[in-house]
């Protein structure tokens, strides 16, 4: 098939896709589309049990013990017998499992008596987009060695029998002994991982290695007299130095495997190139990084090296790449060491690595939410430097580059944005945006930093912020952001409104307040008093669950590696995983997410107000009565409800009830601090894929959606609902969240358009408007997909041929066939806009 002119109407991506190229653009080596491939043809991903299995036997060796040190002895154990495996063509070494290919680690720590259960509903899936492989003999290991073990000693289990019974009910619903499936009414993440994302300061074991990191730690450890020092530092000092020592093993070991290979390697330049890694990895990450491509090594064992101490929600982010390793890469293209384009295929390794790993999720509703199997791997790139001049350097160009050529959702790529943001970055960032794949995302420098001032950090703490996870941002040496979060089914509460708190999918359960019959109601005040108290007793065992969480997980985890890296934890020795005090100086911001429907609850409300009330088109008993019968029967007045007035559409009275909405939540918070400084609750809106599984459960709504369909996501109006443009509607958005509060946080916008919509130098010059209209109304992120409608129903009809397509769907992409068939609608039909 010859591809049609992308000029005109294909994305890059797409025109690659129907030419049959293997990459997008022509910046890539043989040896990394050779890596590209073997990765992409490894089949669906299996699950890795090493690290469980070594993490156990280390466990049942150290009971009693203090839980930092337990968990750096497991690490230590865990990389001086965990399989050492280097492939052809491997540059960046360094895998916690023993093949080429997706693969994903499972946590016994964390949900180890769920692992048996979990087996039999992957088993099931087999052969579906999000299927796992689970041989006979991982079977036979989790029934044998790791349930029997972490049964009663795993966090999940223990967290949820820990919850008032009203906040286990909201999220676990009647049935007191599931543990497993959750509502989505109150959706509780705390149960999917050790902490929340996180930005691990890889530059500072660039910069010190294991070795001056080590002897800071042991100084100071020979250095404490106070019995109460004894009792409270040194168990968190010597947990440093023996993660040090597990880092410089594991990192000798790939050594040592690296000389082995090159001794029987027959092709001269494949022997000089295990040389080369086993020169590498034999001084860094012990000793500081002395190259580029000993910092880059560093960087992936570090991130490596945190996925096997813990489940950081699958985020193992990268901070300000263009940053920390620019001084790296000055000083070797100036010595003539490196040239652009050797630096670009070293990333683009590390690229092909970080898209093997997979998030595995036990719990069904969990694993909907993140569909594509999720893990963001955010790079950041552009911002600014400390004292507030544009940070952007040859390295950000590299970076961006570097991302391009592969059909790849990795890295997560995110372009810092501010008002004196460069012509050429932001160009350059736009025809990246172009190629289709949904990257970068842009982050807003205009709101973050003012964020950061709020939460007390001092001007150069927060214009040094990294992006993180699915598109918040995080201080990696002021911040402690550790504690899970709970979630908002803003969907929910409008079913909980109009139906006395009850849910109908649960077996009409009384998951809310008794509010009344809406027929009752003779004014919208109290429908939005009935909607008020819905959503604050939402709040309320959303902030019972993260309380919970924070009290009882000092008992269940620790991180010393991500502590030793960490300024003030380190100064503090105090573990980062401990909630019993905040460490002193930190910033230790819990959060409550919306995790779908914020548009479908604006609309909602306004068809209420304007057909109910304003001009009294319907009354109660039609609505009620065609909400109950899912519109069968009712098409007229489900016709009434779509054509309502709608957000997204500068109807300020519209978006004001969306402000109304945000403002209860975020005068909640308020009122109810936490309390010590620096530990508020913030609020966010970030869906993930979570809107799709949180609308199945949801009634129908009288915004004219049925019940079971995909609610909004993030803070976008309803799908195909705003219909005058991206800039009218980035107005309704930022007047929906323009309450002032300083527990306000990240909120996630999508775009979509068509190739043609921003073909040509034209169509850049627009979406840099676009973009540049966003920073100035203070928003906080905003994402694209550019993509042909048609070419994502093709994807539907011939899934083989479209393998490679990769969308944006949240704040991370993923491939679209890999997808379910509700997620690929939900993508669909969202609105495609006109640039």
């Amino acid at each position: 098939m010859n591809a049609p002119n992308p000029i005109e109407a294909f994305s890059a991506q797409e025109a690659a896709l129907a030419d049959g190229r293997r990459a997008v653009h022509d910046n890539v080596t043989e040896r990394v589309l050779r890596l590209f491939d073997r990765a992409r043809n490894s089949g669906q991903p299996r699950v890795s049990l090493e690290r469980a299995v070594l993490f156990t036997e280390s466990f049942q060796a150290t009971e009693g013990q203090p839980m930092v040190l337990r968990w750096a002895r497991a690490l230590k154990h865990t990389t001086e017998n965990i399989t050492i495996t280097i492939f052809d063509d491997e540059l960046i070494v360094g895998r916690p499992n023993t093949w080429f290919g997706k693969h994903g680690i499972v946590y016994p720590e964390l949900d180890g008596s769920l692992m048996c259960q979990a087996v039999e509903v992957f088993r099931e899936r087999q052969g579906l987009p999000d299927s796992v492989v689970i041989t006979d003999e991982d079977k036979r290991i989790i029934e044998e060695k790791l349930a029997p073990y972490w049964t009663g000693r795993d966090f999940t289990p223990n967290f949820i029998r820990a919850l008032p019974e009203e906040s286990r009910f909201i999220s676990f619903g009647p049935d007191r002994d599931n543990i497993f499936i959750q509502t989505a009414v109150v959706l509780s993440s705390q149960s999917m991982r050790h902490s929340q994302n996180w930005v691990i300061d890889h530059g500072k074991l660039m910069q010190r290695g294991c070795k001056g990191i080590r002897e800071d730690a042991q100084a100071r450890l020979d250095a404490l007299e106070h019995p109460i020092d004894l009792v409270e530092k040194k168990p968190f000092l010597e947990a440093v130095v023996l993660t040090c020592d597990a880092l410089t093993t594991w990192a000798r070991r790939y050594a040592e495997e690296a000389a082995r290979l090159a001794g029987i390697e027959t092709d001269p330049q494949r022997r000089a190139e295990l040389e080369d890694i086993a020169e590498t990895c034999a001084w860094a990450p012990e000793n500081p990084a002395r190259s580029f491509r000993e910092a880059l090594q560093v960087q992936w064992f570090s991130q490596s090296f945190s996925r096997l101490e813990e489940m950081i929600g699958g985020d193992i982010n990268q901070g300000r790449m263009d940053q920390y390793l620019y001084p790296y890469y000055r000083r070797d293209v100036d010595e003539g060491r490196l040239t652009p384009e050797g630096a670009q295929e070293l990333f683009q390794c590390l690229w092909v690595n970080m898209m093997q790993y997979v998030q595995l999720t036990l719990s069904p509703t969990m694993a909907a939410g993140r569909e594509g199997f999720s893990h963001h791997e955010t790079v950041t790139i552009g911002g600014q430097t400390a004292d507030g001049v544009d940070a952007t350097n040859e390295l950000s160009y590299v970076l961006l580059e570097s991302t391009r050529a592969l059909c790849t959702s990795y890295p997560e790529l995110s372009a810092r944005i501010h008002s004196n943001t460069p012509e050429r970055f932001l160009h350059a960032v736009v025809e990246s945006i172009k190629d289709g794949k949904g990257s970068p995302k842009v982050v807003n420098d205009e709101f973050v930093v003012p964020f950061y001032l709020a939460q007390g950090a001092t001007l150069p703490e927060a214009l040094d912020y990294a992006v993180s996870g699915c598109m918040e941002s995080r201080l990696m040496n002021r911040e402690t952001h550790r504690t899970g979060n709970s979630a908002v089914n803003y969907g929910s509460v409008i079913e909980m409104t109009l139906r006395d708190g009850r849910v109908k999918i649960w077996q009409d359960a009384q998951f809310g307040l008794h509010t009344g019959d809406p027929r009752t109601f003779t004014s919208f005040d109290q429908v939005w008093d009935a909607f008020r108290a819905q959503l604050e007793n939402v709040l309320k065992h959303i902030m019972i669950q993260c309380a919970v969480g924070r009290k009882i997980k000092p008992q269940y985890f620790a991180a010393p590696y991500a502590s030793m890296l960490h300024d003030m934890a380190s100064a503090a020795c105090m573990d980062l995983q401990r909630h019993d005090e905040a460490i002193p100086g930190t910033i230790d911001l819990a959060c409550v997410d919306g995790i779908g429907g914020f548009g479908t609850a604006i609309d909602s409300l306004a068809a209420i107000k304007h057909l109910i009330f304003d001009t009294r088109t319907l009354g109660w008993d039609e609505l009620l009565q065609a909400l109950e019968d899912n519109w069968e029967g009712h098409e007229a007045t489900r016709q009434l409800c779509l054509n309502a007035p709608k957000f997204g559409n500068d109807i300020e009275w519209v978006d004001t009830i969306g402000n109304e909405i945000y403002k209860i939540v975020l005068e909640y918070l308020h009122r109810h601090p936490r309390p010590k400084p620096g530990q508020d609750t913030m609020a966010r809106i970030i869906p993930i894929t979570f809107h799709v599984p949180a609308g199945k459960v949801t009634f129908a709504t009288p915004t004219g959606r049925p019940a079971g369909e995909y609610l909004s996501e993030g803070i976008s109006p309803a799908h195909g609902m705003d219909l005058k443009g991206p800039t009218v509607t980035m107005h309704s958005m930022a007047r929906a969240t323009s309450a002032a509060y300083k527990e306000k946080g990240a909120n996630l916008i999508n775009m979509k358009f068509s190739p043609a919509n921003v073909a040509g130098e034209a169509g850049s010059q627009r979406l840099m408007q676009i973009i540049r209209t966003w920073c100035k109304l203070k928003l906080w992120h905003l994402q694209f997909n550019i993509i042909n409608r048609n070419t994502l129903l093709a994807a539907q009809k011939d899934p083989e041929k479209y393998r490679d397509l990769v969308v944006r769907i949240a704040g991370y992409c993923a491939y679209f066939v890999e997808l379910t068939p509700m997620q690929q609608a939900e993508i669909l039909a969202r609105t495609e806009e006109a640039a």
